[in-house]
């Protein structure tokens, strides 16, 4: 009796422990959960704040664009009322000439347009590029652009070949040019049918016969940073990415000597840029920024930045004077990703 009272309580005892040990697993268990939860919500909240902040600075953005003078040096800041903002000519063979307007007795600096990585705080980066100085693809026609391109994919395509399939992608009707392609072209290449209009994003580069071959080496940043839906090959020499000016000028001594002096001081008059091009009627280089920017924000230790084209309409007003063509989300390039940025010294953003 006694021994079977014993295997009994031997049984109850180890029962317990194993209950004992059952419950602080368990408790384990919920201990890593609880905490796998908090790092998640943790991170949903520091997204959600970087959104936040990334979005209040485009707002920003999109108020100096409408309300500062636009100059060879960017735009101005809003003054923080120390000092007035005044725009002037040296002279006006300049006014008439088109040259960018001294922006003088501001207290607040300038935003550049230049794509220079700015640094708003807690880690948020932002780039503010001018889309004057992107490549317009609507009436693209300058034989060294293509030329440039065609060597990019070391000469298995012609010139004369990336011309004709863009303009056979934007035009509407169905005939095919020299070297173009049409409907039937794509169908045989199982790519879809070309849009009959323009690009609606200049990532749809890679959707043309061909211009997909010329672009593969390139990533969707680089396409981004040289492109624009509309326009030509007239671009801001102040603003464009050495990947645009290449493309154009095809000299990388005149690149350099543009890039580096523009640092300095920005081109203001576009006869000091006719040196680079030879000069002629056919101008390819402006120092004016257009009416719109591309703006690009990401988290540092990012691997993607988030893109937004942002053009202007001046005859409207109100919500109707700035609109979206397009956002997109990208790979991060190493150079921006790398790349040392300045923080805005602007009430807007302390």
């Amino acid at each position: 009796m006694r021994q079977k009272h014993q295997a009994q309580s031997g049984f109850v005892l180890v029962s317990v422990l194993w209950i004992l040990v059952i419950m602080v697993m368990a408790a384990s268990a919920f201990s890593i959960w609880v905490d796998r939860v908090r790092e998640q919500a943790s991170l949903r909240q520091q997204h959600a704040e970087t959104y936040r902040r990334s979005t209040d600075a485009l707002t920003k953005v999109v108020y100096t664009y409408l309300t500062g003078h636009k100059t060879s040096d960017g735009v101005s800041w809003p003054s923080s009322g120390g000092a007035t903002t005044v725009a002037k000519f040296d002279s006006l063979d300049d006014f008439m000439a088109g040259a960018a307007a001294k922006v003088v007795a501001s207290d607040a600096g300038f935003m550049r347009l230049d794509g220079s990585v700015l640094d708003i705080g807690d880690g948020i980066r932002i780039m503010v590029q001018d889309r004057g100085g992107l490549i317009g693809l609507s009436f693209l026609t300058d034989k060294t652009i293509f030329a440039s391109l065609a060597a990019q994919a070391k000469n298995q395509i012609t010139t004369e070949r990336l011309a004709d399939t863009l303009q056979d992608y934007q035009d509407k009707d169905g005939i095919r040019r020299g070297q173009g392609a049409e409907e039937y072209d794509y169908r045989r290449e199982l790519m879809p049918p070309p849009m009959n209009g323009y690009l609606r994003s200049p990532l749809q580069l890679r959707s043309i016969i061909d211009w997909d071959v010329a672009l593969k080496a390139r990533d969707d940043a680089w396409i981004l940073r040289v492109f624009r839906n509309e326009g030509n090959a007239f671009i801001n020499a102040n603003t464009a990415y050495a990947g645009a000016l290449r493309l154009i000028l095809n000299n990388e001594q005149n690149i350099q000597t543009i890039i580096a002096s523009r640092e300095q001081q920005p081109y203001s008059r576009a006869s000091d840029l006719t040196k680079f091009t030879g000069g002629g009627e056919d101008l390819l280089l402006s120092t004016i920024p257009a009416a719109g920017f591309r703006f690009w924000w990401w988290h540092q230790g990012d691997t993607t930045a988030h893109v937004y084209d942002v053009q202007f309409s001046p005859l409207d007003s109100g919500a109707n004077a700035w609109y979206f063509n397009w956002t997109a989300r990208v790979t991060l390039p190493d150079d921006l990703a790398q790349s040392t940025a300045k923080a805005i010294d602007h009430p807007f953003f302390r």
